[in-house]
């Protein structure tokens, strides 16, 4: 196998897992949906809380969806959004007994989305529609 073939299989590889991590981060994105009545009958009480929680809800399928055409500004959408959630998880964190799990799971995985588009733009994997 000649180093260009290689080359070639290594580039379809990496865009299949772009593909793969896309969708599921557009899972992701979704889930907010679903839990976001939690903020509406009382689990998060702070008015930045139900900011975070309704900007993340609104953020994180969209910006997975645009990752598609354009990554790097989807990226920097996401990276911006992740900024603002370890500030909540911060701000969380001070106030022990408004501490709850599923808040810091779905703010996790919102960031871990972003860290990890992120370094596929930083390593230059290929987009995720070329041919």
């Amino acid at each position: 196998m000649t180093n260009d073939a290689r080359s070639d299989e290594r580039s379809r590889m990496r865009q299949f897992w772009l593909r793969v991590f896309l969708a599921l981060g557009m899972l992701w994105g979704g889930m907010p949906f679903l839990t976001l009545p939690l903020v509406f009958i009382g689990v998060i009480g702070a008015p930045f809380g139900l900011f975070v929680t309704v900007l993340n809800g609104l953020t994180v399928a969209p910006a997975c969806v645009l990752a598609f055409w354009h990554r790097r500004i989807a990226c920097i959408w996401l990276s911006a959004n992740a900024a603002v959630l370890v500030t909540a998880a911060f701000t969380f964190a001070r106030r022990p007994h408004e501490f709850h799990h599923a808040v810091t799971i779905a703010f996790a995985g919102s960031v871990l989305v972003a860290l990890c588009l992120d370094s596929m733009e930083l390593l230059r994997w290929p987009t995720a529609l070329d041919r």
